[in-house]
């Protein structure tokens, strides 16, 4: 633990205790930073789903008037093992003109707003007039920005950005004030990282798509728990324990799934400190299934 965030192998607060360099935590005043990646603020982790969401700098052109001309930024993740995640992210656009997120040239995803200085929103949910939002479809390891069309007389100002999908539609932050928003990344694990799950058991290999101009793939390696009432954290050897007790299972569910001779399957759901707020139960009437067949799992980290 570093403050109230929980760091769980593969990550660690010393090269001793994690899987190598990239995963390094350095935890100062109970507050835990990235070591790579210029040291951003680590918000959470979830081990279910590879990701880590860290606190990134909001770049906006606010300070200035741009006057019907072309902003644009660049992010990279060079060669790390971590990429942008498209599950848990998506592009959000405040201003009057036109936005659009680009890898080698290629356009990912864009979206455009129509407004003369006013932005119309519920929440942080916003619908095309001075806000717009949109989804990318890929993996990135990098990015540009690009924000076009701002008009003087709608105030000259744009913010484009990822944001971290969940955070923002939940209003975790305040948009318009804030200078740093959550992005989550998905990471990544190789041969060389020599990691051996829970049980003695072999990561599963894993191929995953991903957008940079060319027919890119990641290979990464995942630990998985096969058991609703196992706890602990997979990517340790000895770090599953079975429970005498399924905690999570206050409907019975479980019970009864397993009192018809079905296997019971359970998917944990995440804060971003990585607590569990919620599951999802799904009984299988089958034989069970070796290691790296399910993917609808329950971890819990350690």
């Amino acid at each position: 633990m570093c403050g109230n965030v929980r760091i769980p192998y593969p990550f660690g607060i010393s090269a001793n205790c994690s899987v190598n360099q990239w995963y390094i935590v350095d935890c100062k005043s109970s507050t835990p930073y990235l070591r790579a990646l210029n040291h951003p603020q680590v918000l959470g982790m979830s081990l279910e789903n590879e990701t880590i969401t860290i606190r990134t700098p909001k770049i906006s052109n606010c300070q200035k008037i741009v006057g019907n001309s072309t902003e644009t930024v660049s992010f990279d993740l060079g060669r790390s093992p971590f990429f942008f995640s498209e599950d848990h992210n998506k592009f959000v656009f405040e201003g009057c003109g036109t936005a659009t997120l680009m890898v080698n040239g290629s356009v990912v995803t864009a979206c455009s707003t129509a407004c003369r200085g006013v932005i119309l929103r519920d929440g942080n949910n916003c619908f095309g007039i001075g806000c717009c939002q949109a989804k990318i479809s890929n993996l990135l390891n990098s990015y540009s920005i690009h924000v076009t069309g701002l008009e003087e007389e709608d105030g000259g100002c744009g913010s484009a950005f990822l944001v971290d999908e969940m955070s923002y539609d939940e209003g975790r932050f305040n948009v318009k004030n804030s200078s740093f928003i959550p992005v989550t990344l998905f990471w990544t694990l190789t041969d060389s990282d020599q990691v051996t799950c829970c049980g003695d058991q072999p990561p599963e290999e894993n191929t995953i798509d991903m957008f940079n101009g060319t027919s890119t793939t990641v290979d990464t390696r995942r630990c998985y728990m096969l058991s609703s009432i196992t706890k602990g954290n997979p990517y340790l050897l000895d770090g599953c324990v079975e429970s005498e007790h399924d905690e999570e299972d206050p409907s019975g569910e479980c019970k009864s799934c397993k009192d018809s001779g079905g296997y019971c399957g359970s998917d944990a759901i995440y804060n971003l400190d990585g607590s569990v707020f919620d599951h999802t139960i799904t009984c299988y009437h089958y034989n069970r299934p070796s290691l790296g067949v399910i993917l609808g799992i329950c971890l819990f980290l350690i």
